[in-house]
């Protein structure tokens, strides 16, 4: 009897001082449901965290993925709780707090959903809010839509209403509480295809909100774990190594095509 409780107290320590960043054979990722990029119910999490997976596993680590919603993701990760976490864009005020990793996936731009029959001017290129003064929009808690959405955000320029899913924000779309929804095509394509009737998308129209340059997911390293600087230079060495494979390709390829939904979720 206590040699077995002996041998789980040593069980118990190896894992937390695995969850504590000393062992550079498992990387803890912090993620959030944010199909088709990332999901539980996705073949290997999704596109992001089968590119993430395969790269370290090029360089003999395993990932652990703890999925949360984006905030919390996001704060774990900043308190060092975990190594890192994605998928995230580049933003001014986080390399304070996080190593950037090598692109991970290239993504698609933000586009305004609404309604059909509601008219709004909108330049792509200037993108100035004015044009859209007093317009309700349904957004996600902690995402930053860019320099031009948060700026009219805080400034009253536009009402914003945070919630926690996209699914809620259509849903609040749909019943006229709000005018418009903002999000990347995919991830709303995705949305509204899984979880809303077919009679219910056709009503709904959209237009692209910017026309900037491509931008990138990132897989963010906390600076607060002890191996950050080794999981960083590994995740990328693993990264060009899928590359040189063509297995990168393959997963895109896949992608595209929906190779990563499992079909009773669909």
């Amino acid at each position: 009897m206590k040699s077995a409780i002996r041998i789980l107290l040593l069980l118990v320590l190896a894992s937390t001082a695995a969850f504590a960043g000393d062992d550079k054979k498992v990387v803890y990722i912090a993620t959030e449901e944010y199909p088709p990029y990332t999901s539980e119910r996705l073949k290997h999490f999704g596109i992001d965290g089968h590119i993430v997976s395969e790269a370290f596993r090029n360089e003999g680590i395993e990932v652990v993925y703890q999925f949360y919603p984006g905030a919390r993701s996001f704060e774990f990760a900043k308190n060092g709780e975990v190594d890192g976490t994605i998928p995230w864009a580049k933003r001014e005020d986080r390399d304070q707090f996080f190593h950037y990793s090598d692109p991970v996936i290239q993504v698609d731009r933000e586009q305004f959903f609404y309604r059909k029959g509601l008219r709004f001017d909108w330049n792509p290129v200037h993108r100035d809010y004015s044009q859209i003064n007093g317009k309700r929009f349904a957004a996600i808690i902690s995402y930053n839509y860019g320099k031009n959405f948060q700026k009219a955000e805080a400034d009253g320029v536009i009402h914003v209403e945070r919630v926690n899913t996209l699914k809620q924000a259509f849903r609040m779309l749909l019943f006229d509480r709000v005018d418009m929804v903002i999000s990347k095509g995919r991830v709303a394509t995705y949305e509204l295809q899984s979880n809303f009737a077919e009679e219910e998308i056709t009503q709904l129209d959209s237009r692209p909100e910017n026309v900037k340059p491509v931008s990138y997911d990132y897989l963010l390293f906390s600076k607060k774990r002890p191996n950050a600087q080794y999981f960083l230079e590994a995740f990328n060495r693993g990264l060009k190594k899928l590359y040189a494979s063509g297995k990168y390709n393959q997963f895109l390829r896949a992608f595209e095509t929906g190779g990563y939904i499992i079909p009773e979720n669909r």
